[in-house]
């Protein structure tokens, strides 16, 4: 009977620490899915906006960012062309009167807004968090090459088509830190219909998908009532040899370039 009970005794203690393991994980499991969560609202997070925007000439575009959980952090806007910031929060660093930014508090927006849009202003531009982790979007501004009027009657239509002449304009990032992307844009323009298609040219090469695997051209967006064609050149996870002149070639031979340069760190 001695035994007996000494085996009941040993499997109720079994039992018990069974039971206080179980109560520990789920203790455990409790406080650390609270603790990820208390992470997470102290992480800046990118909500879901369009990236990729065009206007005409004249317009005032506007480029979205949506961000949560930024705590102290600060909304920087900048064109990824140039090294200074367009805006950092409220605050207009920019010397243009045209650029603005707006602030829509219910959806934790804080958006670029640029008044009369040219082209010139078409390139990337960065949505970014001042912190020193890397939290930032990209946005794609294409700015069409006629301006838009309208009719007695209040209806859109483009001005003379005529007075459109060939020409090539390139944009994108000159400075880039290493491991980022590099992504550039040329916007090609032909006298009587749009280009057949641009030719690219890195450090003095002609693109070729066999011999620069790491470069991707997109399929251009090809407008033929504006007689645009639009080319994207990508580089993923940049290196420092990335660094050097870029050229878009398009109709009648006119070129455009950029010279990108790739900083070895973080560059904010």
């Amino acid at each position: 009977m001695m035994i007996r009970n000494g085996r009941l005794y040993k499997i109720s203690r079994i039992i018990s620490l069974q039971y206080y393991i179980v109560e520990a994980v789920l203790f455990l499991s409790s406080w650390s899915a609270l603790s990820v969560k208390g992470l997470q609202a102290n992480v800046p997070l990118f909500e879901p906006r369009e990236n990729n925007v065009s206007f005409y000439a004249g317009d005032t575009a506007t480029l979205l960012c949506s961000v949560t959980g930024l705590q102290t952090r600060f909304v920087v806007w900048r064109r990824t062309s140039e090294p200074n910031p367009l805006t950092i929060g409220d605050f207009v660093y920019s010397p243009d009167d045209r650029i603005t930014v707006r602030r829509v508090e219910d959806k934790n927006e804080w958006n670029l807004i640029i008044k009369d849009v040219q082209i010139a202003d078409a390139g990337i531009y960065e949505c970014a968090v001042s912190s020193r982790e890397k939290y930032k979007r990209l946005v794609l501004l294409r700015v069409n090459g006629t301006s838009r009027r309208f009719n007695s009657k209040g209806s859109a239509y483009d001005k003379d088509q005529d007075s459109i002449k060939s020409q090539v304009i390139m944009s994108g990032q000159t400075f880039v830190s290493k491991g980022q992307t590099i992504l550039l844009t040329c916007n090609a323009t032909g006298e009587d219909f749009a280009p057949d298609g641009v030719d690219w040219f890195i450090h003095g090469h002609k693109f070729n998908h066999q011999t620069m695997p790491r470069v991707r051209i997109y399929d251009p967006v090809v407008d033929n009532n504006k007689r645009t064609l639009i080319s994207t050149l990508e580089i993923r996870r940049s290196i420092m040899s990335d660094k050097g002149l870029y050229i878009c070639r398009g109709p009648e031979l006119k070129t455009s370039s950029l010279t990108v340069h790739i900083l070895d760190g973080m560059y904010i």
